[in-house]
Formats: C-alpha cells, sequence, structure tokens
C-alpha cells in the first residue's frame, strides 16, 4: 500500500509538472519583456490635468468655424437643379469622387436666393459644392471652396 501511495504521488507530481509547460522558455520573449519593463530607478513622469493647462484669455477654445453661403435662384423653372456641398472628395485626374456621407448641404435650389449657415471643423477648410439637373444625361456643374481664398462666405453662381 505504500509503495502504491508513493507512485501515485510521483505520477501526479510529474503530470502536474508537464502539464505546466516544464519546457525551455523563448529567449526572443524574454528579451522583449525585459525591453519593455520600466526601470524603476528613474522616478515617474509629472501627471498632468486639465487644470495645469494655461490659455490666453483671447483664445476662446473654438476650433470650428461658420461658412454663409448664398445659393442662387434656379436657372430654369422647367428643370430642377438639386445641391450637395461635401467636405470629402477627390479629384484625380479629372475624375471626381465624392464621399456622400461628408456632405454639410443637400437641398434644391428654388425660384428664389437662399441663404445658409453651416458649421466646418479647423481641418474642413476645402468644399466642394456639386450642382445636378434632374433630367436625363445631366453632368453636374462643380464649384470648389477654399477658406484661404474666399474667406467665410460663399456666393455660388454657375
Amino acid at each position: 500500500m505504500k509503495t502504491y501511495s508513493i507512485t501515485l504521488v510521483l505520477l501526479t507530481s510529474i503530470t502536474s509538472v508537464l502539464g505546466c509547460g516544464g519546457g525551455e522558455e523563448d529567449k526572443s520573449t524574454s528579451q522583449q519583456v525585459a525591453k519593455t519593463t520600466p526601470q524603476m530607478d528613474s522616478p515617474p513622469e509629472q501627471t498632468i490635468t486639465t487644470g495645469d493647462l494655461i490659455s490666453l484669455p483671447e483664445f476662446d477654445l473654438h476650433s470650428a468655424s461658420e461658412l454663409h453661403i448664398g445659393l442662387p435662384a434656379s436657372p430654369s423653372a422647367i428643370t430642377r437643379y438639386f445641391i450637395n456641398i461635401c467636405t470629402d472628395f477627390s479629384n484625380e485626374d479629372s475624375v471626381i469622387s465624392i464621399n456622400y456621407d461628408s456632405c454639410k448641404l443637400r437641398t434644391a435650389l428654388t425660384i428664389t436666393e437662399q441663404q445658409f449657415t453651416l458649421s466646418l471643423s479647423a481641418a474642413e477648410n476645402l468644399l466642394i459644392a456639386q450642382i445636378w439637373p434632374i433630367e436625363n444625361d445631366a453632368q453636374p456643374v462643380n464649384i470648389y471652396w477654399n477658406i484661404a481664398e474666399s474667406g467665410n462666405n460663399w456666393q455660388l453662381s454657375f
């Protein structure tokens, strides 16, 4: 019975050791861990909170601008026109591609002029207006706006 107990304990111990891996450790992993482990000799970096930020009184914390857009009256009482004004577009080899999910304004031209104000982020400094005549085989009129050239007003005409 005593040898049976010792054999059982030895088999259980051997199985536990082998089940835990007991193999050779991957040296590249241990070296990476050693490289990314912070050194305790240097003091930790000071944490900065928003209460620590200092801004000048004239800085109003706005990163957006307003764009005033004037749309012309529809040039035709017979043909209807639809306009998209979008921020995400590309023009490669005279092929214009527009992400219509980026449109800031989508509306129809009416018989009277229309005025709109759009809020733009600081990153939105180029826009495309695409005016579509609603008729067969119609091609859009593309007009570009650049804040550096036009400022915060854009009077569209075509």
